[in-house]
């Protein structure tokens, strides 16, 4: 029996060993998982500080990204606005210039110095609407003997005073 006693005293020994070194290496797990769980929340804060940077700067950058929009927006409006003024300016300038080349118009009709077909257009491109020997042709032709020359008519044209300067044609 009191082998027995011992053999029964070495099994509670060897289970109260064992026991003991298995609550020493769950405590031992738990704390390096405690140390794993710090140093993956230690990271997760740093992580969390990344996020919040670069969402800050993805932020900046949509807003950079919305201004350069608007101001591009702003530059379409305003060529737009000048487009439009340019044109109404275009329009403005051709109907001056066509009110100026409708009075050029009637006074070189009028001019009996000034060679016109009859809509009133010159036959002449100098700024006068004459060439400058006109003047003393257009003299010889007033002189009733000069009226049958036809050099002089050559050059001025039909241009006497029974037509009023205009060339029929």
């Amino acid at each position: 029996m009191d082998r027995m006693i011992w053999i029964i005293l070495a099994i509670l020994v060897l289970l109260v060993i064992i026991g003991v070194v298995m609550s020493r290496l769950r405590k031992q797990r738990e704390a390096s998982q405690r140390a794993e769980a710090a140093e993956l929340r230690t990271q997760a804060a740093e992580h969390d500080r990344e996020v919040r940077e670069r969402e800050a700067e993805a932020d900046a950058v949509d807003a950079q990204a919305r201004k350069a929009r608007a101001d591009a927006d702003e530059q379409a409006a305003n060529a737009k606005r000048l487009e439009v003024e340019a044109e109404r300016r275009e329009e403005h300038r051709a109907e001056a210039q066509e009110v100026r080349d409708g009075q050029l118009r009637r006074a070189d009709a009028l001019d009996p110095d000034v060679r016109t077909d009859r809509e009133g257009r010159r036959f002449d491109d100098d700024r006068q609407g004459r060439r400058p020997d006109d003047d003393q042709k257009v003299a010889r032709l007033d002189d009733e003997s000069a009226q049958d020359d036809p050099s002089v008519r050559e050059h001025v044209g039909d241009q006497h005073p029974a037509n009023d300067g205009r060339v029929d044609a």
